[in-house]
């Protein structure tokens, strides 16, 4: 399974497996005008929100399967997400 995000503008995209290792990133025109730092910042905050959606998809599908609570504890919540979430709305 994989996960994909990009920024509001369109012009990063980046794909990660469910374990997190990123496949693909994909930069478009416009983003290679800012500098270095900026891009790689909206690399880290797709790949962020691209792995939690898949880690989220996973806790949900173990809680539904009445997983204990300690085994799945250190899996990225709901809220995790929507906090990377937020932070790729904000760059």
């Amino acid at each position: 399974m994989s996960y994909t995000a990009n920024t509001g503008d369109e012009t990063v995209w980046v794909r990660v497996a469910g374990t997190g290792r990123v496949l693909g990133v994909q930069l478009e025109e416009p983003v290679m005008r800012r500098p270095g730092a900026e891009i790689a910042a909206r690399i880290q905050a797709c790949a962020d929100v691209a792995y939690f959606e898949g880690q989220v998809a996973l806790r949900e599908e173990a809680e539904s399967s009445d997983a204990p609570a300690e085994g799945i504890g250190w899996m990225a919540t709901r809220e995790d997400l929507e906090a990377a979430r937020a932070r790729l709305r904000r760059l």
